[in-house]
């Protein structure tokens, strides 16, 4: 059976697609190509050996990260090591451009992969991770993924907002006590440690994972559009909150303790 590898900081990718647009597009303008195929293989070592293997990972896991504030949330590394390999085939093909004298071609190709890079980085918006989202898909495995990111604005701590109008939990999901319903997928990395903080803290409750492949229908009824989405609801299946992303949760866990701590 496959094995989810160990979930990354999304921040290192996002470092290196920075580093890798700006020497791009600082190669285009001094006329330097050979920033193409130096970084085609500082892009293969990453995505072919993984982040130990990559000199621009390496040098944000040795001096960056260890003077930043842990990640709000971890990522699968796989979609992104995808989309590193789709960067190594632009680059080769640039660079065999610049070898048989097709110098618009090849600079044509690098500044495509520098324009992706430098949107991933500003924006989190990975094409090639998606690519790799969409042939997943294709080949039969969830039809439903979001890969939980870290926000790039500061995460307001404060309990979601109640909004009425969600169906009650299906019967056959109570257990007679209050119900977290988890909806994961087989790519969110930190959905694991949402589900330990929940049984942690809430041990008198019952939780209750769901993968959103296998639960189309109730996923759909919740708007679940990324992983995790957790629903709490009552002994008697009633919605109390539905929470996007694990830093809701926290916020919701957070806000149960201080209010025990004022009932005490």
């Amino acid at each position: 059976m496959a094995t989810t590898p160990a979930p990354i900081d999304p921040r290192g990718p996002r470092t290196n697609q920075a580093v890798l647009a700006v020497a791009l597009v600082l190669g285009f303008l001094t006329g330097q190509w050979l920033v193409v195929p130096v970084f085609g293989v500082v892009l293969f070592l990453g995505a072919a050996f993984g982040p130990k293997w990559g000199p621009v990972l390496r040098v944000y896991g040795a001096l960056i990260r260890p003077r930043l504030k842990p990640p709000h949330e971890l990522e699968d590394p796989r979609p992104p090591r995808f989309a590193a390999t789709v960067g190594v085939v632009f680059l080769g093909a640039s660079t065999l451009a610049f070898l048989f004298g097709a110098s618009t071609l090849g600079w044509t190709l690098a500044l495509i992969v520098a324009a992706l890079a430098a949107a991933a980085a500003t924006t989190g918006i990975c094409v090639g991770c998606e690519m790799y989202v969409l042939l997943v898909r294709l080949r039969g495995g969830v039809r439903v993924v979001t890969i939980e990111r870290e926000e790039s604005e500061l995460f307001d701590a404060q309990r979601p907002e109640r909004k009425g109008g969600w169906a009650p939990v299906p019967a056959e999901h109570r257990t007679g006590r209050p119900l977290w319903l988890v909806f994961t997928t087989e790519f969110c990395a930190v959905c694991p440690l949402v589900v330990e903080q929940i049984s942690t803290q809430q041990t008198g409750d019952s939780v209750l994972v769901l993968n959103v492949a296998e639960h189309l229908d109730l996923a759909s009824s919740y708007k679940v559009r990324r992983a995790p989405t957790v629903v709490r609801a009552d002994a008697n299946g009633t919605v109390i909150v539905r929470l996007a992303g694990a830093d809701s949760v926290r916020a919701e866990l957070d806000a149960i303790a201080r209010e025990s701590v004022t009932v005490i």
